[in-house]
């Protein structure tokens, strides 16, 4: 039995980085003095939930003689056991923070062990023993269709709405006290409306759901369903692997997608924390010409999904 054992420094220095994220995002310094108690509250809410949250993605692993047991930190009564025979294979990708070691099946990463988490990463990659039963590809029958991961989706997605609905209170913050109108505060609450409301529609407009059958791929984009659209791969000019590397502010992590190109534009991108079953996804698609790699920041891939050409 081998059992994991955390880096404290890196998850705390995680948490100090959620804590000046909120706090940056907060923007305390734009308060008046009478204001500061109710900013510092603010920020203490937020950096108590974002904490929270980074801590509920945090797993405690076993590795047993015939599998690995999956505990959450902040629920520890929640647990996963999960058989070595269950999984299709093992695969180790590497970032900026390090390697990352993920027991798949049928396209879908179950476990995911970080060595930037974990202190003991290589007795733990060591003690598992899933070998490549079989190689995961698709057949020509078989139809893969996306599947959305929904706590990424509904989490991003309900932050976004708050930040809105706190610029519509800022709007009407003097109607409710009974003050006059001040058209600065107005101006603000319009503003913060705009830029969060811009966010959440660019973040909502990357979900796509995508269905890959017969060299055929049918693309429906969430905020327009009715909206579909066909492609046959051989449509495309072939496809990048890109990562965007984040600021690791508010407990972010480096991410990795699958950029399929027509005309030298990003036509569709399938993203690993977008979708659950990226693994499925990816091998389904690999008949395309693989144009190489491309390394980017969040705001400079923003580009190309407003339409940039590569």
């Amino acid at each position: 039995m081998v059992p994991s054992k955390f880096n404290t420094k890196n998850v705390c220095s995680t948490l100090c980085l959620i804590a000046c994220g909120v706090l940056a995002m907060c923007g305390v310094s734009k308060f008046n003095k009478e204001e500061v108690v109710s900013a510092l509250l603010v920020w203490g809410a937020f950096t108590l939930l974002f904490s929270l949250a980074y801590l509920a993605s945090l797993k405690r692993i076993t590795v047993l003689a015939d599998g690995v047991e999956v505990q959450s930190y902040l629920l520890p009564f929640w647990k996963r056991f999960y058989r070595f025979a269950e999984f299709d294979y093992a695969q180790s990708d590497y970032r900026r923070t390090g390697e990352v070691l993920r027991l798949i099946k049928d396209g879908k990463r179950l476990v995911s062990i970080d060595s930037h988490l974990y202190s003991n990463y290589n007795e733990l990659k060591e003690a598992v023993s899933v070998k490549n039963k079989r190689n995961f590809v698709i057949r020509e029958k078989a139809e893969v269709v996306s599947e959305y991961a929904k706590l990424y989706l509904y989490g991003i997605t309900v932050l976004f709405l708050f930040f809105i609905l706190t610029g519509v209170g800022t709007c009407f913050i003097d109607v409710m006290d009974g003050k006059p109108i001040r058209q600065s505060i107005v101006l603000l609450g319009v503003i913060e409306i705009l830029f969060f409301g811009s966010f959440l529609f660019i973040h909502l407009s990357k979900y796509k759901k995508i269905a890959v059958w017969r060299g055929q791929i049918e693309v429906k984009p969430l905020l327009w369903p009715f909206k579909v659209r066909y492609y046959n791969l051989s449509d495309f000019d072939g496809f990048y692997y890109v990562l965007e590397e984040s600021n690791s502010q508010l407990g972010s992590s480096d991410e990795y997608s699958l950029w399929l190109m027509k005309d030298r534009k990003l036509a569709i991108s399938v993203s690993e924390i977008m979708y659950k079953n990226y693994e499925q996804l990816k091998n389904a698609l690999q008949t395309v010409n693989c144009l190489g790699q491309l390394k980017f920041s969040g705001f400079q891939a923003l580009k190309y999904y407003l339409g940039k050409k590569i």
